[in-house]
This record gives structure tokens, sequence and C-alpha cells, in this order.
């Protein structure tokens, strides 16, 4: 499974360089582009701090940020943040789908790779109520 993840940190002129808005987010398997964000580091500190996305577009499968990465950023990084929530609920009675059984074992699968390498990179993992040791 690729990683929850991709990081930006060249400079360029089209989609993905540093001086760009627009980043792709190809290479990760996400059950809905809004569990897509993106977090920049200046080198500066230890703090990543978090870019605002002004669009996504799910059939290409990129984000636009509100604004170019700051001058002296070093790394870009995209990264998918599953929602903890149930996507599904399955109820007495119902008929199982296979989408909706696949839905619910990746959204566990996507959430615990998440925590696995702390793709947000702020110590935690974005999950509610879960961290990092």
């Amino acid at each position: 499974m690729a990683n929850s993840y991709v990081e930006y940190s060249e400079s360029g002129t089209g989609t993905n360089g540093m001086g760009q808005k627009t980043f792709s987010y190809n290479s990760i398997d996400v059950l809905s582009a809004d569990h897509i964000y993106c977090r920049t580091y200046s080198g500066s500190s230890t703090q990543w701090a978090s870019q605002t996305i002004a669009s996504r577009d799910a059939s290409a499968k990129t984000i636009t940020l509100a604004s170019i990465p700051p001058s002296g950023t070093y790394i870009v990084r995209v990264y998918r943040d599953t929602v903890s929530t149930p996507l599904v609920d399955f109820v007495d009675g119902a008929r199982l789908t296979e989408s909706d059984l696949d839905t619910a074992y990746k959204q566990g699968l996507l959430a615990t790779q998440e925590v696995k390498e702390d793709a947000a990179v702020n110590g935690n993992t974005g999950v509610a109520n879960l961290s990092l040791p």
C-alpha cells in the first residue's frame, strides 16, 4: 500500500512545484477528496504549518491551495486524514452489500495506516482519541 502522504520538495513551474498552488495526491488511496489536507515545513522550527485548501478536484486527484506556499518552505506535504466516525452504519435486518463492507473495511485500514505513519506530522494521528506512543 502506498503511503498516506506525498511530499514535494523541488521547485518547478507546473503542478507539484514548490512555487505552485496545485498539488497532486494521485498516489494516495482515499475514500473522499475531503480527507486530503496540506502542511508546509520551513525548516526554521519543528512546526508544520497547515495550509488552506481552496478547492479539491476528486477526478483529477489534485488540491489547490488558497495561496502559494510561503517563501522559505522546504517541504509541502499533502496527506490523508480519514474520518474516524463510521462511514457505514450496519443495522439489524439490513442487507449487507459488498460496497458497504468494502467501505467499512477500507476506512479502518486507512485510519490504521495514518496512525502508523503519523501523516499529519503533528505528534498525533489527527484521529480523535488516538495518539502515538
